[in-house]
């Protein structure tokens, strides 16, 4: 399965326990969700029909308090990884970025490191880079319990000096042109790092590609 593969599987196991995460639920809320969610039967990215177990779903949402929304891709055999190394200067800012805020995903620093012009688009892979951070301790769930708000934050020198931008995966909303079909929303914002001013807000049917169809 390729990088991309691994993170429409993602978008998809996040749908399926949005609900559940998005709010707090008493336990009988949770597990009458739970019950309802599994009820039903998903379209997979790859287009195939499929049910999910009240296993797997406990599986997935167990990896998502975890690990937030990396740990919902599925694995990669560890000859697979990436060996590249990541130039020291580069690390330091992404474990920054991390650190300021421990729920920001790789994707979303790599993405922070391009948009500022600290690497180059597409010359470091997510798998590295995650490996990198993990081999550190810098995961979601170690600065959590080690009081992370004490961090130094990462802030451009002044404004408009660098953008930033993010996407929350929300829920599946019925497909523009699939009639039956749900397709996954994304809020994508962009601020700007110096002001905090948000810049562009906006909810889209595609993570990557704008899409003019939600508002």
């Amino acid at each position: 399965m390729d990088e991309q593969a691994r993170q429409q599987e993602a978008n998809f196991r996040y749908g399926l326990i949005a609900p559940l995460v998005s709010r707090k639920l008493e336990s009988g809320e949770l597990m009458a969700m739970m019950r309802e969610i599994v009820s039903h039967v998903y379209e997979t990215p790859a287009g195939a029909q499929r049910k999910i177990s009240l296993r797997t779903l406990e599986r997935y949402l167990k990896a998502y308090r975890e690990g937030n929304w990396e740990a919902l891709m599925p694995s990669v055999r560890a000859d697979k990884l990436g060996a590249r190394e990541i130039p020291e200067d580069i690390l330091t800012k992404a474990i920054a970025l991390k650190q300021e805020q421990p729920g920001r995903s790789v994707r979303q620093i790599i993405a922070i490191l391009e948009l500022a012009t600290f690497i180059t688009p597409g010359a470091i892979k997510e798998s590295t880079l995650s490996k990198q951070l993990r081999r550190r301790g810098i995961t979601r769930k170690a600065l959590m319990n080690t009081g992370w708000s004490h961090f130094r934050r990462f802030e451009a020198a002044h404004r408009n000096g660098m953008w930033q931008g993010d996407v929350q995966h929300t829920l599946y909303l019925p497909h523009p042109d699939k009639p039956g079909k749900k397709a996954m929303a994304y809020l994508v914002v962009f601020i700007d790092d110096y002001s905090r001013f948000v810049v562009h807000g906006q909810f889209y049917f595609e993570e990557r590609v704008l899409d003019w169809r939600i508002a």
